[in-house]
């Protein structure tokens, strides 16, 4: 496990680079330091200093200072760096945080300098953040190594950029809401995303475990499945949210196959938030109202939630957010409208949204009534308040005070309730002391009915995620034949002796029968009257016909696939058609022959497939074949591999899942066979690193069982191995 206690738990600290120049980094960051009360030891180093540094005397070397070192601050030029993480080494200091630039992010060299002190530091047992960073902040001892003034509280931050922890900063204090800890990771030269979220994740100071992330290192896909790993374990105690920016393609490789022409490595990179529980938003304001809720409320039990307005068309607006978000705005029962019905005068609608249409106007406590009928519902898992609220002091003195009055009873209730209460109000922006108040003592608040439904979407969907990534860690892998490594590195080794990398469909059918699929029986004929002789020998009255060469991998665009036929004559016809089409389509093909096997009844058309991404290594992909992926692209996505629960939950992720589940009177298809597929390949790809691209296209998905007709394996070019 990753220790990064000497992080944010150090007992003494050094900066490096001190200095009592107002002007110069050295200066904020020692002020910072001592202005945040830090609970340990401090010292400051400089080797250019006065006899004082705000009081402080400053040494010329960390070998100078008298006690150990825990945490080292380094904020010196990058020439000077290189000696300076020796002498850390041999005072045996256990963590530094670089945070000078001019390192990986500007070219080679700087790359080799930040791996020379990387391997200093390494082999001394020390860990290193950053370089190019901006700090660390953490909360229980009272640490502020940053130039950002941070505050207290339950949200864990790590970012990769600077001025988005400025950006998000200023927003935090504005709600009245701070950090347990706080980490400017910068080039992840050393310490990575996976290792920050290990150490939040456990962190009993730490609500809620916040992200900005440009990307993983992509040294190696050690790295994205290490993240993969531990932000998953994290989520089962405590959730995560993340904004991940860069959308475009760029990274994803150059592909044969369906999987991997869809398989951006955005999409990758998304599903593997998805598998590890993470809430993906797009905005710092997003990812602040996420934090905020999770940080502040109750977790729900369910999705059911009831939503009280004194405007309908705010309450419009949040039952059709709830819809968008999976949330339940059910129709509240006839015991509770009627408590309503006994508060509110006649005109005010009550099953759900209940709307108080001005009643407040004449009588505010109904907000505080209303909410106390609402919370009381049993069947009500969630409450949120919308509108004008906040709005009312500007009537009068008389109105400001009822409506701090009733602010204080709202949060007196969320406070003594198990359930989430959020609120929007119209009146945000103008922070209203009753708002105020609110947030400070209760419950979030914010500026738009998007925001607020947003936030308790995220909680009732993190219930969900947990129990998903528990079902998931429980379940037991897909049983797999002992034998099977044998025989597809014998496969294997005989493509790679002829200097190949794409498996015929014969070589490919092998493998996946060597992993445990039911593939049909197939013959390979080198002739047209051993075509006749192999269409007698299967013994099925009708035989698909395919043509065999590793340079055509679309068998379709070369004409080299003949259906249904049904006798020795039409196979020798079939034979020599495939033949010449095959070399019309491609004269120097090299060509193996002509497989014969049986034709299958007709299913549902599907596609299960692999790619391999640069961040997270294999990848597995599910969808319904023709049309829908060719035009629509409705397809899932996972990191391989993967057990039933989550090849379940890929089915239900497309759009056309009710066509598996049979509508306007057909049968369903068999979805326990379609996910042990799923499941089986996720682990078949995972175990053999050899392999780039998988397309498993089509398959039939029958109401028993599923039929792979056509099959074909990429392996990974020898500089990629």
């Amino acid at each position: 496990m990753s220790n990064l206690t000497p992080l944010f738990r150090p007992k003494s600290v050094a900066l490096i680079g001190a200095s009592s120049d107002p002007k110069k980094y050295g200066y904020w960051t020692a002020k910072g330091l001592i202005d945040s009360d830090f609970t340990g030891d401090l010292y400051l180093i400089s080797r250019t200093a006065a006899d004082d540094i705000l009081g402080y005397k400053p040494y010329a070397s960390i070998s100078d200072v008298p006690g150990p070192v825990d945490l080292a601050i380094v904020g010196i030029s990058p020439k000077y760096i290189l000696p300076v993480i020796q002498e850390c080494a041999d005072k045996g200091v256990k963590a530094i945080v670089v945070v000078a630039t001019g390192f990986g992010e500007t070219g080679s060299e700087g790359k080799a300098l930040e791996n020379e002190m990387v391997e200093i530091a390494r082999k001394a047992g020390m860990r290193i953040q950053g370089p190019n960073c901006m700090g660390i902040f953490s909360s229980p001892v009272h640490l502020n190594a940053s130039t950002i003034d941070l505050e207290d509280g339950p949200m864990g931050l790590v970012l990769q950029s600077g001025n988005f922890g400025i950006d998000i900063n200023f927003n935090a204090k504005t709600r009245g809401i701070g950090y347990s800890g706080w980490a400017s990771i910068g080039n992840q030269a050393d310490l990575r995303f996976a290792d920050f979220v290990e150490y939040l994740g456990q962190d009993e100071d730490t609500a809620v475990v916040m992200m900005y992330m440009e990307g993983l290192r992509v040294s190696s896909v050690d790295d994205g499945r290490n993240f993969l790993k531990n932000a998953r374990q994290a989520s089962l105690k405590k959730p995560l949210a993340a904004i991940k920016i860069g959308r475009s393609q760029a990274g994803a490789r150059a592909a044969a196959s369906h999987t991997g022409s869809l398989a951006g490595s955005e999409k990758i990179f998304d599903a593997a938030l998805h598998q590890a529980g993470v809430v993906r938003v797009e905005t710092p304001q997003e990812l602040l109202d996420v934090g905020e809720a999770f940080s502040r409320c109750d977790r729900p039990k369910g999705n059911r939630i009831a939503i009280l307005t004194d405007g309908g068309g705010h309450g419009v607006m949040a039952t059709d957010m709830a819809e968008r978000l999976g949330l339940d705005a059910f129709v509240l029962s006839e015991e509770t409208q009627k408590k309503l019905r006994d508060i509110l005068m006649p005109h005010c609608p009550i099953k759900n949204p209940v709307d108080l249409a001005g009643t407040p106007e004449h009588d505010m406590w109904v907000f505080d009534r209303c909410a106390e009928v609402l919370l009381a519902d049993p069947e009500v898992d969630g409450l949120v308040i919308a509108g004008l609220y906040g709005g009312y002091c500007d009537f009068s003195e008389e109105f400001r005070q009822l409506e701090m009055d009733v602010a204080k009873s709202l949060v007196e209730r969320a406070n003594n309730s198990d359930k989430p209460v959020l609120m929007h109000s119209m009146y945000y922006a103008q922070q209203p002391e009753s708002l105020t108040y609110i947030r400070k003592h209760g419950f979030p608040v914010y500026g738009s009915v998007d925001a607020a439904m947003r936030a308790m979407g995220a909680l009732v969907g993190y219930n969900t995620h947990r129990e998903n990534i528990r079902k998931e860690l429980e379940a037991a892998p897909p049983l797999l034949p002992e034998d099977r490594l044998a025989k597809v590195g014998a496969i294997f080794e005989n493509v790679r002796s002829q200097n190949r990398v794409n498996l015929v469909e014969t070589e490919a059918r092998e493998v996946l029968r060597a992993y445990g699929f039911d593939i049909p029986g197939h013959l390979l004929a080198k002739s047209a009257d051993e075509a006749a002789k192999r269409f007698v020998e299967l013994g099925a009255d009708k035989v698909v016909m395919k043509i065999v060469s590793p340079e055509i991998l679309h068998k379709t665009d070369a004409g080299g696939v003949i259906l249904n036929v049904d006798s020795e004559a039409k196979a020798r016809e079939a034979y020599e058609q495939l033949i010449a089409n095959g070399q019309n389509y491609k004269a120097d093909a090299k060509i193996f022959g002509v497989m014969l096997t049986p034709m299958l009844p007709a299913g549902v058309e599907c596609i299960i497939g692999s790619s391999y991404d640069t961040t997270f290594g294999p990848a597995v992909m599910f969808g319904l074949g023709g049309i829908f992926v060719e035009v629509l692209k409705d397809v899932s996505f996972r990191v391989a591999p993967v057990n039933a629960p989550e090849a379940e939950r890929m089915l239900r992720e497309i759009k056309g899942f009710p066509i598996l589940e049979g509508v306007r009177g057909q049968e369903g298809v068999d979805l326990p066979a379609l996910v042990d597929a799923i499941s089986r390949l996720s682990h078949m790809v995972a175990e053999l690193k050899d392999v780039a691209e998988v397309d498993l296209n089509p398959i039939f998905a029958m109401e028993r069982g599923i039929a792979v007709v056509d099959a074909r394996i990429v392996l990974q070019s020898q500089e990629n191995k």
